[in-house]
């Protein structure tokens, strides 16, 4: 497995180092004004061991020198011809030119490669042309596209179409805008969360809305007591609370009223204790004439009660009584009708005895004529 070392810079050498415990050093020390020397220096012992000689006429720039620590191998500028490359693990020196007119500081190379260049207009590109990474005046930007800028104005665009914070006026202003300029709303969305102090946004709203439903459950003036009191409960966007107030009547113009609500314990980012709770108090001042109340107390309705029964059973009384007449009166009805009955029977009885005694007259009247001639 490869090691990864690092680069530091002690006085005129170049110290590089393993990521082990007890790791070497190695060091480029200089000999002359153009003579170099690679040395491998002990930790623990401190004991250095040369490895490779070399010759760099314009000398070695540590500004320009850097470490390709996965690769291991240390790429020092120096003369315009190009730069020198230490090999840690084949302990090998080697030149390479820098391929176009240049210092390093122009041209940085990657395995024979140039992958950071500053351009003719100043900015600076890592990568090749097709995907590269332009770092400009103004900020950082990938293939052409902005990714994090700052304008003349002030304004820091993060992103393409860009998220933009700028300060002004003593506050911090953050907006968007969409490729034409235009504002577009900021969007919070798979499951990340707003927090203000602590506190997420969109559950405080809820835990408002469900607070102020709660309290709208309890009373804020008795009505015909002195004092009345109740619970309640409110909900708002999946969030619930609860409520406990009561209501108290001074005088007839005055009364007074206080309830406090709670939501459910357990909430993420709730905040403090006064995020989660909502109180309130108040009284009620009756202005001009009082109108007397159409309600009655409960003396009169027991005594309303107890009249209503009597007449009740006074009414119960009468319609018995009524039942019983016209029980009578069906009966003598009855009676009369069979009266009418036997009448009717005794009349034709009576009808048949006229008519025998009228023919018995006239048998007997003729009988005498008849004895007489």
């Amino acid at each position: 497995m490869k090691k990864f070392i690092a680069l530091s810079l002690i006085g005129s050498s170049f110290l590089i180092s393993s990521n082990s415990v007890k790791a070497d050093l190695i060091r480029v020390v200089t000999l002359g004004s153009k003579n170099y020397k690679v040395q491998r220096v002990n930790e623990t012992t401190n004991v250095a061991t040369d490895l490779v000689e070399f010759n760099q006429p314009s000398g070695v720039a540590s500004s320009g020198s850097f470490l390709d620590s996965y690769n291991r191998k240390l790429y020092m500028a120096g003369d315009s011809d190009g730069y020198t490359i230490y090999d840690i693990d084949a302990n090998t020196i080697t030149k390479v030119p820098y391929g176009l007119t240049g210092q390093l500081n122009n041209f940085v190379p990657w395995e024979g490669k140039n992958v950071i260049k500053k351009n003719e207009d100043g900015t600076i590109q890592i990568g090749g042309d097709a995907n590269d990474v332009d770092i400009t005046s103004e900020g950082l930007s990938v293939d052409g596209d902005p990714i994090i800028s700052k304008k003349a104005n002030g304004e820091l665009h993060i992103g393409k179409n860009s998220w933009i914070t700028k300060e002004e006026n003593g506050r911090q202003k953050v907006y968007a805008k969409d490729a034409a300029g235009n504002p577009i709303p900021i969007d919070y969305t798979n499951g990340t969360k707003l927090l203000i102090n602590g506190r997420d946004i969109e559950q405080s709203i809820n835990n408002v809305g469900a607070l102020s439903a709660a309290l709208t459950g309890l009373p804020t003036v008795p009505t015909d007591t002195a004092l009345a009191c109740g619970l309640g409960a409110g909900t708002h966007g999946g969030d619930f609370a609860f409520s406990g107030g009561c209501a108290s009547r001074v005088n007839e113009k005055l009364s007074f009223n206080y309830a406090a609500s709670m939501t459910m314990p357990g909430q993420e980012y709730a905040g403090e204790f006064e995020d989660s709770f909502s109180a309130r108090a108040g009284f009620v001042w009756q202005l001009g004439k009082a109108k007397k109340p159409t309600q009655i107390s409960m003396n009169q309705k027991e005594e309303i009660d107890l009249k209503l029964s009597q007449l009740e059973n006074d009414n119960e009384k009468l319609k018995n009584e009524n039942e019983k007449i016209i029980s009578k009166n069906t009966h003598l009805e009855t009676s009369n009708n069979e009266i009418i009955s036997q009448n009717k029977k005794l009349l034709a009885r009576l009808e048949k005895l006229e008519k025998i005694a009228f023919k018995f007259q006239g048998d007997k009247y003729k009988f005498s004529k008849s004895i007489s001639e």
